[in-house]
């Protein structure tokens, strides 16, 4: 009887200091910090997109956000998509695409939103959010924690002279058609920003995406296996390249699976 009593109480105390830290996940001070994001991860990918922009004086916290969710988060795919519309506003952010505005915008309609904004954070395609929210951060990741999830993976990656990365993917069998989405990430990029909301700062990002290609359509029940090329662009103020490949139900739909890959060619790209 004593023993059981002391298993017990292991038992109790472990539970208690579970809930401590997810409630301090939760309800931890700042609504940019993650706390101990671990407690709340998933097994499988999630995959993080994070709306923002260099013009944008609320950005930078979500910035500091998705830098602490690829830091702390296992298995976390992470991607900083800067959008354009911030561009006349007193600074060009360099890293702006149109790519990552029409992506966003097909957020907007799907999940029918009011519009566009900054910053804004959606995890696999069906939760958004402020994207500087720590708080729902973590509980959008422990919700999708519980989705049943297409396996994704990338491997043989190569990279040649012209900055060619080849590598082939590997997807499981998808419930409904579905679309192969590559992207190039440019691993880290730091800039000093001269004018505009954030003038006189010096901005951070990590997983820039830097070019989209649509690569294959997955039928309804089935996988997918092929060899993919993408170009990989300059550079700009920073260095190191990733490959990610995501799974998406159609245009702005949910993001079924994900992996990235990182591209190790010392010296090249």
């Amino acid at each position: 009887m004593a023993d059981t009593k002391k298993q017990l109480g292991r038992w109790l105390s472990a539970a208690i200091t579970a809930l401590a830290g997810l409630a301090f996940l939760f309800y931890g001070p700042g609504s940019h910090r993650l706390g101990d994001v671990r407690a709340a991860s998933a097994e499988a990918p999630v995959f993080v997109e994070l709306f923002t922009s260099e013009g944008c004086s609320s950005c930078p916290p979500a910035d500091n956000l998705l830098a602490q969710i690829a830091q702390k988060v296992p298995n976390a795919v992470v991607l900083s998509e800067h959008v354009t519309y911030w561009n006349n506003l007193g600074w060009h952010d360099p890293f702006s695409s149109d790519e990552s505005t029409l992506r966003q915008a097909d957020y907007v309609d799907h999940l029918r939103l009011d519009s566009s904004y900054t910053p804004q954070m959606v995890v696999n395609g069906t939760r958004e959010f402020v994207g500087s929210d720590g708080r729902a951060a973590a509980q959008a990741i422990a919700h999708v924690s519980e989705e049943v999830r297409v396996p994704v993976s990338i491997s043989g990656l190569t990279v040649d002279g012209n900055r060619q990365a080849s590598f082939q993917v590997q997807i499981g069998a998808s419930k409904t058609s579905a679309q192969l989405i590559v992207v190039a990430a440019q691993d880290e990029g730091t800039k000093h920003i001269s004018t505009g909301e954030n003038g006189g700062h010096t901005l951070r990002h990590v997983m820039i995406a830097r070019s989209f290609t649509e690569a294959a359509q997955i039928r309804s029940g089935a996988g997918y296996s092929g060899r993919i090329t993408v170009a990989l662009p300059q550079a700009i103020a920073g260095s190191g390249w990733h490959v990610v490949a995501f799974v998406e139900e159609g245009r702005g739909g949910p993001v079924v699976g994900a992996a990235s890959a990182a591209v190790l060619v010392a010296g090249r790209v």
